[in-house]
């Protein structure tokens, strides 16, 4: 089965090579070597001088949790920006906690409203939170947060600006640093080109003195104490070895190819499969001027079941792509990964199976212009 669904993304050879070596002793010398190296390439990832990555052997969302148990006390008021599912499921999480969490809503399709962020935290009992909660691009509907505005309102606040980097560390550029993001989180399985398994955190110092100050709530997620072993170049608790030998891999990858040079051919991948796409009757959902070059969603025209092109895809072409279940979305838009390990060749079959998979519902499509287009997009795009 061919992976174009949002995460997990396709892994490449050279990573599931290196998945495939034999297991080393996690307190040993070279395992030490291994992780400060994957820690140190990290960096310039997330965009950051001062704070090093922490590697936690989880999901991401076990680390999203993490970094919430972490940093808030139950009672403490938290603002999620809800403008799509993982900012709402971000909320629901420091719920889960007992935090006493307040949704700032935005259209589905937008990225986060930093004028709305001002307004709200300028109000009498708006320097009450302790955290604001932001998804940096949000896979269901496509759309990406302007991080660097929202930054702005946060950084002079008492607030930590914690931030839902998943899909986006690898895809799309993120600075720690300059935009004040003081709790970060990734994962392994997107744009990062590694199996699940690995969850990344980087901490400002801001939310180092906030963490110092909260009672743990447990052992394994114990940031304190992964900050520590980080330190000396070891996990608090037995890793995941051959993953992070993966990530180590990836990394390499991406910096052979170049940082700039990787969120380049990323945005390039992206557009040419919503053009090609266009001309099949599969319009953008998300506004044009947020789309995310990392997830293409498609809304499908009047007459056309969503569920049944990813069903077609799946079982007529043997490529898997997503819908949007469990969502206000779902049957509405179909969802198709261009993150990761994905090649041109990957977008001029992706469009050509989408046309066939439209055609078999009665839907009269110029597949000429879709591929033309869509050659036109990927000219110059390097394999």
């Amino acid at each position: 089965m061919r992976l174009r669904v949002p995460g997990p993304t396709p892994v490449p050879p050279r990573v599931l090579q290196a998945l495939g070596q034999q297991v080393i002793y996690h307190r040993g010398s070279e395992f030490k070597e291994l992780l400060n190296d994957t820690a140190a390439m990290l960096q310039p990832l997330f965009g950051t001088q001062t704070a090093s990555p922490i590697v936690l052997t989880s999901s991401g969302t076990g680390a999203l949790e993490a970094v919430l148990a972490n940093s808030l006390r139950p009672g403490d008021r938290v603002l999620t920006l809800d403008n799509g599912h993982w900012g709402a499921r971000f909320g629901r999480l420091a719920t889960s906690l007992g935090a006493s969490v307040e949704a700032l809503s935005s259209p589905w399709g937008g990225g986060a409203d930093a004028d709305a962020l001002r307004r709200r935290l300028s109000a009498p009992d708006g320097g009450e939170f302790v955290a604001v909660l932001a998804a940096h691009n949000d896979t269901f509907t496509g759309a990406v947060t302007d991080l660097a505005a929202i930054g702005d309102v946060v950084r002079d606040t008492s607030a930590l600006l914690v931030v839902d980097a998943v899909s986006s560390l690898g895809c799309l550029p993120i600075e720690t640093d300059a935009w004040g993001l003081d709790l970060v989180v990734s994962a392994s399985q997107k744009g990062l080109m590694c199996p699940p398994g690995l969850a990344l955190v980087t901490a400002s110092d801001k939310a180092w003195t906030r963490i110092d100050q909260v009672a743990a709530r447990g052992e394994y997620f114990d940031l304190r104490k992964a900050r520590e072993m980080a330190a000396q170049g070891q996990a608090s608790f037995t890793p995941a070895v051959n993953l992070v030998r993966a990530l180590h891999e990836a990394l390499r990858m991406v910096h052979e190819a170049g940082i700039a040079e990787t969120f380049a051919r990323q945005a390039r991948l992206g557009r040419a499969l919503a053009a090609g796409a266009a001309h099949l009757g599969l319009s953008l959902y998300p506004d044009a001027d947020v789309a995310s070059p990392c997830v293409s969603v498609l809304r499908t025209p009047k007459g056309i079941d969503a569920a049944k092109i990813v069903a077609t895809m799946r079982d007529r072409y043997g490529t898997q792509i997503a819908g949007a279940r469990r969502s206000p979305l779902d049957g509405t838009v179909i969802r198709v990964g261009t993150m990761g390990y994905c090649q041109p060749d990957d977008i001029r079959l992706d469009v050509w199976q989408l046309a066939g998979s439209v055609q078999e519902q009665g839907q009269d499509v110029d597949v000429a212009a879709a591929i033309a287009t869509t050659e036109r997009e990927l000219e110059g795009v390097p394999a």
